[in-house]
């Protein structure tokens, strides 16, 4: 059964790369391309930054940060893994390291992390945000985690 939470944050990497190099490598995503009457909208960003951009510019550093970052999930979810319990958090951690790595690894490979997923709302700073799948893994692994932190979901 330890397996499979290896397997699902290796496959949530791979899928994202793949999904991030179909975007990164298609002149179709040049332009923005809306869904949903414009309220999600896909398009192509670089970043050469970290979230919303921040730290653009200094690519090592972002890289040492991410990686020390990456690596103590990963040795939390290794822990966990040779725990009977704690099934939310590892699938959480299984989310969490997946995204990680995936970003991680754009970022040591290419010097930026492909981006192509906003939305329009009523709030502006939100608005200028762009996410890629890491980020929805990586958000929603830490929900998770939190909410495997409580004592009725360990088990």
């Amino acid at each position: 059964m330890r397996l499979i939470w290896i397997q699902l944050a290796l496959g949530l990497f791979q899928a994202d790369l793949a999904v991030k190099h179909e975007i990164d490598n298609n002149p179709d995503f040049d332009q923005t391309h809306e869904w949903c009457g414009g309220k999600i909208r896909i398009g192509k960003l670089r970043n050469y930054g970290m979230a919303g951009g921040r730290f653009a510019g200094h690519t090592s550093e972002i890289i040492k940060f991410s990686g020390i970052m990456t690596l103590v999930c990963m040795g939390k979810f290794l822990y966990l893994l040779g725990k009977d319990r704690y099934e939310v958090q590892k699938a959480g951690f299984a989310l969490l390291t997946g995204g990680a790595l995936s970003n991680l690894y754009d970022r040591c490979k290419k010097g930026y992390v492909v981006d192509y997923v906003s939305f329009r709302t009523p709030f502006q700073r939100l608005n200028r945000l762009v996410f890629n799948l890491s980020d929805f893994f990586i958000m929603a692994g830490a929900v998770l985690i939190c909410f495997g932190q409580t004592k009725k979901t360990r088990g």
